[in-house]
């Protein structure tokens, strides 16, 4: 056993194949075993040691290489591919169509032979000249080289066939090898032999007398010049351009021969492996929407926009018999599609935001403690618009106001508490928008009212929960202009739920250790209403 294991560190092979213009953009692939062994020999004679490694045991390695055609393991997800460029003339640019094949990160290929067995002193010198070797096709072709006696003939994915065979075989490739040094003796005979007949032929065809033995070399050597030497290896050591000078279609040394290799795809393959995503849904509490449009809509309105909101969410799941087919964590409501009861209202809050206080809502963030799941996620990063119909006149619509939404990014609280006072860590949390109680007032009014609240969600436990300070502010300050609970809506569209407090009030608490928000109570909390900051 006896193989080259080839590595490519830019992932490019360039190579024209025998016969072929460079522009038709072809692929010399698998690499020729014509060019293998001719880049062995070129690197003992520019870079090998000639003092340890005589010519003639040069010649002995090739002569083994040329006795049998080589076996290749050929890199998975190959790619045909080229580029195209102009190349700058005087008179006139020539498109350049400069083709590689493209070969994956890691992936290296393999020319072996199987039944080859080389002395010590042979594998010596074939190592020493892979391990020289810098490139090979063409000069763009980077390539690391080792030698081995040892590899696994089985990973062979590319083997040479019979041209009988070729009619059962779809992908089937002519590439040239290096005839053995008995067929090269043979051919290079019948080749001399044809020439001097037909020397002979033609003079006795023009009735001249037969040409001499010296004659008959002279004129050799003007017909084919250099290109039949004795030796094989130095027949291979021959320049391309000495065999186009003389008329050689196909390098006399050569023979062409056919090899089954994977298809060398035009575009890449795709590798398909079972994924995992995670489904950490912990980590993705709070995904944040920025608003724009113009208009904005104002604070005053944020029940409204919450609720926009949760129906332009509830679109991207659809409805079937009129209920909608979003989870719990998104639509609030259970198999049932009667609204959740959970005391620690874990399903999501839809918050509308004046991030930088001018009075217009410029941020949705969506809060759902219970998390979100991948699929809620990427039906959340859907959302693109929010949108209202437009009254109707005597003239029909007056057209629809628009606001486009774009996601921020998926989170927990602390990921945005430099971005938003909703999500800060602090013991002082003053009204956003109007508190209103869940139900009928007790004795203890508003202050008993939080407090119940925030025992109830869990917030602050049942020992500090009496320790929260709550006061009544008579009004907020938005955009420079002072606000009452009044001023804000305080109405949700869904008819017949009742709402016992429809007056509102905006409250200052103070907690005797620093909160995480978001912090949103009392009735269409989950809508922007009874929102602090």
């Amino acid at each position: 056993m006896f193989a080259l294991i080839f590595d490519f560190p830019t992932g490019r092979y360039h190579a024209t194949p025998w016969g072929r213009h460079v522009n038709e953009a072809d692929v010399a692939w698998p690499p020729e075993p014509w060019r293998i062994l001719r880049t062995l020999i070129a690197c003992y004679w520019r870079k090998g040691n000639r003092v340890r490694w005589s010519e003639s045991r040069l010649s002995g390695l090739i002569d083994a290489l040329a006795s049998t055609l080589p076996v290749y393991s050929l890199p998975e997800g190959a790619v045909h591919a080229h580029t195209r460029h102009y190349m700058p003339a005087p008179a006139k640019k020539t498109l350049i169509f400069d083709a590689f094949a493209h070969v994956p990160k890691g992936e290296k290929l393999t020319v072996a032979w199987p039944d080859l067995e080389l002395d010590t002193e042979t594998f010596d010198l074939a190592a020493d000249l892979a391990s020289s070797i810098g490139y090979l096709g063409r000069a763009e072709s980077w390539t690391e080289c080792r030698a081995t006696a040892q590899w696994d003939s089985q990973q062979a994915n590319c083997l040479p066939v019979e041209e009988s065979d070729t009619p059962a075989i779809e992908n089937v490739v002519r590439i040239i090898a290096a005839r053995s040094t008995h067929d090269y003796a043979t051919e290079r005979e019948r080749l001399m032999r044809e020439f001097e007949d037909g020397a002979r032929a033609e003079a006795e065809a023009s009735g001249k007398r037969p040409p001499t033995s010296s004659s008959l070399e002279r004129r050799r050597k003007k017909a084919v010049g250099p290109t039949l030497p004795e030796r094989l290896t130095d027949a291979l050591a021959l320049d391309t351009a000495d065999y186009q000078k003389y008329g050689w279609s196909r390098p006399p040394a050569a023979r062409e021969v056919l090899y089954e290799r994977p298809s060398l795809s035009a575009v890449p393959r795709l590798i398909r492996r079972a994924r995992e995503v995670p489904d950490d849904r912990s980590r993705f509490t709070v995904a944040r929407f920025l608003l724009a449009g113009r208009p904005r809509p104002r604070v005053e309105d944020s029940v409204k926009i919450g609720e926009l909101m949760r129906l332009a969410a509830l679109s991207r799941f659809g409805w079937e018999n009129g209920r909608p087919k979003a989870p719990s964590v998104i639509s609030g409501r259970g198999p049932d599609n009667k609204p959740l009861r959970d005391g620690e209202h874990t399903h999501a809050f839809w918050l509308p935001e004046d991030a930088d206080e001018d009075g217009s809502i410029d941020h949705i963030s969506v809060h759902a403690p219970s998390g979100f799941s991948v699929d809620v996620r990427e039906r959340l990063d859907r959302l693109t618009r929010l949108w209202v119909r437009g009254k109707e006149g005597g003239d029909g619509e007056t057209g629809r106001q628009e606001w486009r939404l774009a996601l921020e990014g998926f989170g927990c609280p602390d990921d945005f508490k430099d971005a938003s006072p909703l999500f800060h860590r602090k013991c002082i949390w003053m009204s956003a928008t109007p508190f209103l109680a869940t139900g009928h007032l007790k004795k203890s009014g508003y202050v008993g009212e939080i407090r119940r609240l925030l025992k109830r969600r869990k917030i602050v436990s049942d020992t500090f929960a009496d320790d929260v300070e709550v006061e009544v502010l008579p009004c907020i300050t938005v955009n420079g202009a002072p606000r009452r609970a009044v001023h804000f809506h305080r109405f949700r569209r869904r008819r017949g739920e009742k709402q016992p407090d429809a007056q509102g009030v905006l409250l200052r608490l103070s907690f005797p250790e620093p909160i995480i928000g978001p912090l949103s109570l009392g009735y269409a909390s989950h809508f922007g209403l009874g929102l602090f900051k």
